[in-house]
């Protein structure tokens, strides 16, 4: 679940801010979607990552995009195949992204004899592209996990509690077995 709600915040966020930096036209769609034109057009273009990493005017912008991207997943997935998990999430929906766009935009493309083809193509260039989102989404999520392990109360190496009756208990209970005193309070 944690890996889905990165995939999709990472999808829109991500989606936003290319919409931002690269500050394409508003495409016409039909009302009510034209009032989310930036998340489909945000998607489409970055349905175009590798052309846009391949153009030196618009490199550092997908890069910046992507990376923002990975920032955003990594807290919402632990370190290794999670972190991988979680970039296959944005690919899927950003996939339904540009699919809904191009719906909107040629409702013909549905009856279309290379609709199939066309599907596969979507879907694949998403789930590729949303890798380059690893490229900060890695190395974030193991910096968390220590940074998690190191915020840890550090094991105890015994725990020993003494009654007042003498009696010597190798745990913290409340009430004194051989006696009945109360050794510490309920918490919440």
């Amino acid at each position: 679940m944690r890996n889905l709600i990165a995939g999709l915040l990472g999808t829109v966020i991500g989606a936003v801010l290319i919409v931002i930096l690269l500050g394409p036209s508003q495409p016409s769609y039909p009302a009510p979607y034209d009032k989310v034109w930036f998340i489909f057009a945000g998607s489409n273009a970055l349905q175009t990552t590798p052309y846009g990493l391949l153009k030196f005017s618009t490199s550092i912008t997908f890069l910046i995009t992507w990376i923002v991207i990975g920032i955003i997943i990594a807290p919402f997935s632990k370190k290794g195949w999670n972190t991988v998990r979680s970039a296959i999430w944005i690919g899927i929906f950003q996939g339904i992204v540009v699919l809904a766009s191009l719906l909107l935009t040629n409702p013909e493309f549905w009856s279309a004899s290379t609709r199939n083809l066309e599907l596969v193509y979507i879907f694949a260039t998403s789930l590729l592209v949303s890798l380059c989102s690893l490229i900060s989404a890695y190395p974030m999520s193991i910096l968390l996990v220590r940074a998690r392990k190191q915020s840890e109360a550090p094991i105890p190496q015994m725990i020993e509690t003494r009654c007042q009756c003498g009696a010597v208990f190798k745990s913290k209970p409340l009430i004194c077995s051989e006696c009945g005193t109360v050794l510490r309070e309920v918490e919440d």
